[in-house]
């Protein structure tokens, strides 16, 4: 079974020819979207055959066998996340090509874009501690130079704490590999697992994964670890900024689910209640975050922060429901947050800023960008039924069951204030007249294609939420997989064949 190296090899073989291109072309434009989309519809074929037949694709890379080879898994948690980063990548590249002239694309902007993309399909498909660092190593060199790349001498500042805080993550990251593989003597996540019942009560996996936890914290962007986003991604060119927004704090709470689904006790309780507030305290300060902002992209930067608690809350509820909630609440995220950023680049384009106190004008002109920002602004919000209303009402479901009102009420009260930071842009960008000082580039901008690419991730995210007993069926199938740990287990050892471990 050959199909999981196909999400890695594919983005790392399409990046090296772009390279070829020494300029950027149309034809290479069409390179990079046609192979994004293909990469989509091959994840998405996946989500769906491996959800319905409850199924994972192992493959020991070289025929090397586990715990000493690489093992990939592919299951559905992982199809899933692959289907979101490749149609992240699909919308960034459509959007790249109406955005910029030809001439005026960076050469390296969709190569880098397409390395990072093999990083983060790394990051979903390996079944080994130390090939995550790889995979996370892979990326973040990607994503500092995307960074960096077309930032002017004042913007490239604020990638330092970016680069600082990540680098300190990776020091640490290597770190638990170490830790890891004295406790385990092996950091193939299946054979750690099976390790799971022999090691009880040792307190050494505590402190092991309260490291990981923390690394993964910092890639996540959890309180107190988060200061180095809001600064970072507003610096961006537009595409990229929705492609980071969407995607790379997603990876870290993906490995976070993994870790503590499939890798490590399900009985870390401690853990999971220091999680839990830690996730509490980064819906509150992120969403103030955003309320404090006057400029869009700041406040959707900040939003990324608090809607991230979301996501760590349901992780630390750690139930079958809440788990579930976590993964529909991701898959509303990406897309939501990648479309409002792609937004919030569209308005600064027809107005010339993203200023709110010098915005605006833009529903006369151009309402079904508008309407298309007001739905995903609802839906961030989690007003009902749009998709990101449902994986709220799980959590609160499941937070007042298990009896946690104050992180419930902490919850609504992100949710109350994200509505009105939302409403502040639109007020300020699209209801409210154009200042004096203000002028509008209607001939200046390629905009209704642009809109374009903006209505359709927003029919995307009406489908989840219109259809989102089939997106919830999907992810409960995604993340009670992921619970398994002795299906994983018995799943990679029939691939080794007779020898197992």
């Amino acid at each position: 079974m050959n199909e999981p190296i196909y999400f890695v090899a594919a983005p790392m073989l399409i990046a090296i020819i772009s390279l070829f291109w020494r300029e950027p072309s149309t034809t290479r434009r069409l390179f990079g979207v046609l192979s994004a989309a293909f990469i989509t519809l091959g994840a998405l074929y996946f989500v769906i055959t491996l959800s319905l037949n409850e199924q994972r694709l192992i493959l020991n890379v070289g025929d090397w066998k586990a715990p000493l080879g690489i093992t990939l898994v592919l299951d559905p948690l992982a199809a899933i996340m692959l289907f979101l980063s490749g149609f992240s990548a699909l919308a960034s590249l459509l959007y790249s090509m109406f955005e910029l002239p030809t001439r005026s694309e960076h050469p390296l902007r969709q190569p880098l874009l397409f390395f990072l993309l093999t990083g983060i399909n790394l990051s979903f498909v390996t079944g080994d501690l130390f090939n995550l660092f790889v995979a996370f190593e892979i990326m973040l060199i990607s994503s500092y130079a995307l960074l960096t790349l077309e930032a002017n001498d004042w913007d490239i500042k604020q990638s330092f704490p970016y680069l600082t805080i990540n680098l300190l993550g990776s020091t640490l990251f290597l770190a638990a590999c170490g830790l890891a593989y004295s406790i385990y003597g092996s950091l193939n996540f299946a054979h750690m697992a099976s390790q799971t019942t022999a090691l009880a009560g040792d307190s050494r996996l505590l402190v092991l994964a309260t490291l990981l936890m923390c690394v993964f914290s910092i890639k996540a962007g959890i309180f107190p670890f988060y200061y180095w986003l809001p600064n970072s991604y507003p610096i961006l060119p537009t595409p990229l900024a929705a492609f980071f927004a969407g995607m790379l704090t997603k990876v870290g709470i993906y490995v976070l689910f993994r870790l503590f689904t499939t890798v490590l006790p399900h009985d870390l309780t401690s853990l999971h209640t220091l999680l839990a507030w830690l996730a509490g305290a980064t819906m509150i300060f992120g969403v103030l975050g955003a309320v404090s902002r006057n400029f869009i992209r700041g406040i959707l930067s900040f939003h990324i922060l608090s809607q991230i608690g979301y996501m760590a809350l349901a992780i630390a509820f750690f139930t079958p429901l809440s788990l579930a909630a976590c993964v529909f609440y991701i898959i509303h995220h990406i897309i939501v947050k990648a479309t409002l950023f792609l937004v919030g680049g569209t308005v600064s384009s027809l107005n010339g800023t993203d200023d709110l106190s010098r915005t605006g004008g833009l529903w006369k002109v151009a309402p079904i960008l508008g309407l298309c920002f007001l739905l995903q602004a609802l839906s961030l919000a989690g007003i009902p039924p749009l998709s990101g209303f449902w994986g709220k009402y799980l959590i609160f479901v499941e937070g007042i069951r298990l009896h946690d009102y104050l992180l419930v009420a902490a919850a609504l009260l992100a949710g109350i204030l994200t509505l009105y930071s939302m409403l502040k842009i639109w007020l300020g960008a699209f209801w409210s007249p154009l200042p004096d000082s203000g002028e509008l580039h209607l001939h200046e901008t390629r905009w209704k294609p642009l809109t374009a690419v903006v209505a359709a991730m927003t029919i995307v995210s009406l489908a989840i939420g219109l259809g989102a007993e089939h997106v919830y069926r999907i992810s409960a199938v995604a993340s009670r997989m992921a619970l398994d740990q002795s299906g994983y287990v018995a799943a990679v050892m029939a691939a080794l064949g007779k020898g197992g471990f």
